[in-house]
């Protein structure tokens, strides 16, 4: 007989069975819920949780501007906007595609464009980061050369081609001069339907039909007007922030950008900014992240810790339900941190000066100018020729703008004031100094000069072939008889010409300049060992400023500027003080003395009296540039310095074959205030090429010191009526004036004083 479980154990069994029952279903539940939410929607909450995270925004400190020594703007920022997309957000990209094409007036080339970005976009579903579709929008400053825009009243009509976006001016064929200035010549196609003027680059059309594609020409109006290039415009950002109701996934991201308002005239001094790059994040690990800009050279590169400011952080919590953003609350654990905006760069240089520098150098290929204070050793200008336009560096440079720079034969980017050459009888200088002080040579000491110097098995030649007969110390100088030097080298040896050079005149050695400048170099006898061997007629050439001696135009003037003040060889710089937003300085920069020439009373007076003769006496090599009324002290300087370029016109490759032009003065000799120096790349002569640039800089610095009202800078008549080159390339008219085949007749606007 069977016997029955109690009915209690019974219960008991049925209840556990259904609580592993239930406890199994909902384990089965929870676990398809992780699966959920985990496997399937895992992606979606994710990223819903990094948006409850802990939020931090930079804040951007605004980047100090860099203004001259009379307060005059060279570098300063302006907002600039984009047209942003955020691809997760966007809808109907086709609406909205063709509505940017009518509210921007886009041409064929422009919208396709736009289809490109927007398509690589949209085709990533998982991208997250905005892209740009269109930069720079044009708000408040001109695209072209940042002038700030004036409201037109009324609103002025032009024409406009659909399929290659250029705008034109209606015009009559009949008309010769431009009616935005009614003073330069237009330069009509020929079939008169299109004209364009050299000097605002307006375009102008006499008929319905784009002169450069034949489309049908269209009526635009604009609201906006540059005051300076004449170009018309509409508020781009005013009418795309009015439609963004209609353009899901589309906003407008603002930022700053640099600005340099005198362009080409200090580029070389100023630098530009570009992008940081994987190696500066690497140095400066939490100081810059991607996107970041940075100073890339000169000014912009040497005070970047100043003008960059300190980027401030704002830290804050955000709670948040699904699809329920909540109101952002400090983070308690993370105190906020202060943006500090940039400091102002107050140069030393007089950005008129550095205007006169450049249009003294207008009838020349290549060179530089560097004017020196000689009562304390501040660079007043500063100026290398050819230039560029930092405006259009200091972001994705243009195709076009890149390879004009590289094809360039005068090397645009390379700043020629602070680069090394060979100086010529600039140098010798040092010669004449370690010559009298190591009692070498007296004031009667005298060297019969035949036209060349025997030594070692070799004719040294005198650039004066025929001789100059017997020279002392003030005519070696007067006259530059290389053979009166020759004999001093010899003599001294190199290693007393390395000692005065390096000691006492800073050559070889830095002058104290903020930004990246060439040392130099000033051999002796180990370096030539070191190199390719030691000869003992190496000293000879070295005597006058050849072979392997390098020096850089600012060099030079530092070294004159010795010569001026006495013996007191000062730090040059850039740079006067750094200061607040309110103009109190954080930093001043003072002058400073690094060393004394070492020269008696006699030694100063005697190569002063020969440097004097160089301007002011008939036999002096620079006689035919001195200026009536203005006592001028000074050296010309021709250094050999063929180069053979390939690839280049005839016309480049004779320039390249010629020698390098110098002169290197001070005035008033008697009481002098500034040294200049004037290089010019395969110039032809020192005496011929020049000294002339060289006078009408000091003439134009006098001029204004006297308080002229405008600075008038004589320019050499050229014998052949003044053409415009056709190219950057090409060939130059020969100006008979001065002998000088290197000069370019190119005529002078007021450009040169932008």
């Amino acid at each position: 007989m069977t016997q029955r479980a109690p009915v209690g154990l019974v219960e008991y069994r049925n209840h556990t069975r259904w609580a592993v029952v239930l406890l199994t279903l909902a384990f089965l539940a929870l676990l398809g819920r992780f699966f959920l939410l985990q496997i399937m929607r895992g992606g979606e909450y994710r990223k819903e949780h990094s948006s409850i995270r802990q939020r931090t925004e930079r804040i951007p400190a605004p980047r100090g501007t860099i203004v001259d020594r009379n307060g005059v703007l060279l570098a300063h920022n302006v907002e600039t906007h984009d047209l942003v997309m955020a691809p997760l957000q966007v809808q109907h990209a086709d609406r909205t595609e063709e509505l940017l094409r009518r509210l921007l007036k886009l041409d064929d080339d422009e919208d396709q464009r736009l289809r490109e970005l927007m398509k690589v976009g949209l085709d990533d579903p998982t991208r997250y980061d905005k892209i740009v579709l269109r930069r720079d929008l044009v708000s408040d400053w001109c695209p072209f050369d940042s002038t700030r825009l004036e409201a037109v009243e009324p609103k002025r009509k032009v024409l406009w081609c659909a399929q290659c976006g250029t705008s034109y001016d209606p015009l009559s064929s009949e008309a010769t001069k431009c009616p935005h200035d009614a003073k330069h010549v237009l330069a009509w196609n020929d079939s008169k339907t299109g004209a364009t003027c050299a000097r605002c680059e307006a375009e102008f059309a006499s008929t319905t039909a784009c002169p450069h594609d034949g489309a049908a020409l269209t009526e635009r109006t604009f609201s906006l007007r540059c005051p300076k290039c004449g170009h018309h415009f509409n508020n781009e950002r005013a009418i795309i922030e009015a439609n963004l109701y209609q353009m899901k996934g589309l906003d407008v991201a603002t930022s700053a950008r640099r600005i340099y308002p005198k362009k080409n005239l200090t580029a070389h001094l100023l630098g530009y900014m570009a992008e940081v790059s994987q190696k500066d994040l690497d140095q400066q690990s939490g100081t810059y992240v991607p996107g970041d800009r940075i100073g890339r050279s000169g000014v912009e590169r040497a005070f970047e810790s100043e003008l960059r400011g300190r980027w401030g952080r704002s830290n804050w919590l955000v709670d948040r339900g699904r699809g329920v953003q909540g109101t952002p609350r400090p983070d308690p654990d993370r105190p906020d941190e202060p943006m500090v905006e940039g400091a102002t760069v107050r140069l030393t240089i007089d950005v008129e000066l550095q205007a006169l520098a450049r249009r003294a150098l207008r009838y020349q290929r290549s060179g530089a100018v560097a004017m020196v204070d000689t009562r304390n050793g501040e660079v007043l200008a500063l100026y290398s020729k050819p230039s560029f336009n930092p405006n259009l560096w200091s972001g994705r440079v243009p195709p076009e703008v890149m390879a004009a720079t590289r094809q360039s034969p005068y090397s645009p980017m390379l700043n020629k004031a602070i680069t090394a050459y060979a100086p010529g009888s600039v140098y010798k200088i040092v010669t004449a100094l370690a010559a009298m002080h190591e009692h070498t040579a007296t004031e009667r000491t005298e060297v019969m000069c035949l036209g060349s110097y025997e030594f070692g098995g070799r004719k040294f030649r005198c650039h004066d072939r025929g001789g100059h007969g017997g020279v002392d110390l003030v005519a070696g100088l007067e006259r530059s008889c290389d053979v009166y030097f020759y004999k001093m080298g010899e003599l001294l040896g190199m290693d007393t010409l390395h000692q005065y050079a390096t000691d006492h005149f800073g050559f070889g050695m830095a002058t104290g300049l903020e930004i990246s400048e060439s040392r130099g170099l000033v051999p002796n006898k180990e370096w030539h060992k070191k190199h390719g061997g030691w000869m003992p007629g190496y000293t000879l050439s070295t005597a006058v400023g050849q072979k392997d001696i390098r020096s850089t135009p600012l060099q030079v003037a530092r070294a004159f500027a010795a010569v001026a003040n006495g013996g007191q060889l000062y730090e040059t710089h850039l740079v006067r003080q750094v200061e607040d937003r309110n103009g109190l300085p954080l930093r001043n920069i003072a002058p400073q003395v690094t060393g004394t020439v070492p020269w008696t009373e006699l030694e100063l007076k005697l190569i002063r009296l020969g440097l004097w003769s160089v301007v002011n006496t008939e036999r002096g090599t620079a006689f035919t540039a001195r200026l009536d009324g203005l006592d001028v002290a000074g050296k010309t300087g021709t250094a050999e310095a063929a180069e053979t370029k390939v690839g280049v016109s005839e016309d480049v490759a004779r320039w390249a074959k010629d020698d390098h032009a110098w002169f290197a003065g001070y005035a008033p000799s008697k009481d002098p205030e500034i040294a200049v120096v004037v290089f010019l790349e395969h110039g032809h002569s020192g005496g011929k090429a020049a000294a002339p640039v060289a006078m009408r800089i000091f003439q134009g610095y006098f001029a204004r010191q006297r308080g002229a009202t405008q600075v008038t800078v004589p320019a050499p008549a050229p014998a052949v009526k003044p053409t415009r080159p056709a190219g950057p390339g090409a060939p130059r008219p020969k100006d008979e004036s001065n002998d000088n085949p290197n000069v370019n007749t190119e005529p002078l606007d007021e450009r040169d004083f932008e």
